[in-house]
């Protein structure tokens, strides 16, 4: 065969749009978990088709790591950032870091793997066999906790530095009581600041009330209403990321049929009406008799 013959068949086109969308769904698929004592489900909507948010968990027998990330900025080289972060994050767990100690080592890396005016903030629980669970943000929006208790949404917050902006930042967690049924909200901004005019503590109330009204729903339902009224707002203006956490009872349970119980003062009134009604029936019941 002479060379004029040769049919060389031309490549299949790059599609730019393609790839991106392909390293969103690797690094970033929704996240449904349910193991132990906790029921997990996150979801994470870019603006472009790769962003620079991240939600992921990792699991280790009761030993459970949720957190999300925010990479400043969205699009592929957010993304590449993302992934990172996302790569150090796993690696770091898998040798058994404390968060504290594995944010600051990412910390120091950081700065040398990206622009300048790059930063990514971040938010992260861990939870092991105790009542209590690990936390940690640095530079993160608000940590939004429902008590099924006392029917309340609580906000935790950390001022710390985002990761990659200085060398010498140190990080550290604490500790937060938490109970059957209690379900713990992370979220990145682009979830409380949608909206020209919304300012960011209007949109963590949204969000707080969307926990308050429907804490026993699936969290599946509970996330799709939080996207909802994010984009009720008008067109995307960044990510948006919403990872929810339900605390399950010990024995496994499924802790959406625990609704908001009565107080222990409104039971001892119950129990003490119930016992006056039986005392007074035992009463007319010997009346009778005599």
């Amino acid at each position: 065969m002479s060379p004029a013959s040769l049919v060389i068949a031309p490549s299949p086109p790059w599609h730019a749009a393609s790839v991106c969308a392909d390293i969103q769904s690797r690094l970033v698929p929704p996240i449904a978990y349910q193991g132990g004592r906790l029921e997990v489900y996150g979801q994470s909507i870019p603006k472009d088709e790769v962003g620079g948010d991240l939600a992921d968990l990792a699991a280790d027998g009761r030993d459970v790591v949720a957190y999300v990330a925010d990479v400043s900025g969205h699009g592929l080289r957010a993304g590449v950032l993302m992934g990172m972060i996302k790569t150090a994050i796993r690696y770091g767990l898998l040798l058994g870091q404390p968060l504290a100690k594995l944010l600051n080592d990412i910390n120091l890396v950081l700065p040398a793997l990206k622009d300048s005016n790059m930063f990514a903030t971040l938010a992260a629980l861990r939870f092991d066999d105790s009542n209590q669970v690990e936390y940690l943000s640095a530079g993160h929006v608000p940590l939004l906790h429902y008590r099924r208790r006392y029917g309340d949404v609580v906000r935790h917050s950390m001022s710390q530095f985002p990761l990659g902006l200085f060398t010498n930042a140190a990080y550290a967690s604490r500790r937060i009581p938490y109970e059957a049924g209690d379900v713990f909200a992370l979220i990145t901004d682009g979830v409380v600041e949608a909206g020209e005019d919304r300012d960011a503590d209007s949109g963590l109330e949204q969000l707080a009330r969307i926990l308050r009204d429907s804490p026993a729903h699936p969290l599946s339902e509970i996330v799709e209403a939080m996207h909802a009224e994010a984009q009720r707002h008008g067109p995307q203006p960044d990510d948006q990321t919403v990872l929810l956490i339900r605390a399950m009872t010990e024995s496994g349970a499924d802790a959406r049929d625990l609704a908001p119980g009565p107080s222990s003062d409104a039971l001892e009134v119950k129990w003490r009406k119930l016992l006056d009604e039986l005392a007074e029936e035992l009463a007319q019941d010997e009346e009778t008799k005599s």
